[in-house]
């Protein structure tokens, strides 16, 4: 079975009181640092364990493309140092990474709290999928 980029679609396998009454709580889980709401908040539904584990999924890609984003900045900034031509490549190629490396988590994670709040449960796109961290 092929992996799916843009993530499955589990909407169909949670109960839809369940949803109704956990579905704000699971929308804040997508703010970074807020992936353990749902599981102090709602400890016993599924859809909330779904939705942690999509905050924390997307909490840990914030860390690792930040973690990234530093080292790329050094590489180029350094690159920066040897002035002229190079230099100039250098920055604007930092200015582009640094804004993708942040506009993409904000993506997913608007993805992520517009699909909760319609009550749907969505894996984020390209991470949502790769791991099961909460049961």
């Amino acid at each position: 079975m092929a992996y799916n980029f843009m993530g499955d679609d589990h909407s169909n396998e949670f109960d839809t009181q369940d949803i109704a009454n956990n579905k704000v709580v699971c929308v804040l889980s997508y703010i970074p640092l807020l992936f353990w709401l749902p599981l102090v908040a709602c400890n016993t539904s599924r859809y909330g364990k779904f939705h942690a584990n999509q905050g924390l999924l997307l909490l840990l890609a914030n860390i690792v493309l930040g973690i990234v984003g530093e080292i790329l900045g050094a590489i180029l900034g350094g690159l920066g140092l040897i002035g002229g031509f190079i230099g100039v490549i250098a920055a604007i190629l930092g200015v582009i990474i640094s804004i993708v490396l942040w506009a993409v988590p904000l993506g997913l994670m608007v993805y992520g709290m517009v699909n909760t709040g319609q009550g749907k449960s969505k894996e984020l796109p390209a991470i949502g999928g790769l791991f099961t961290l909460i049961k």
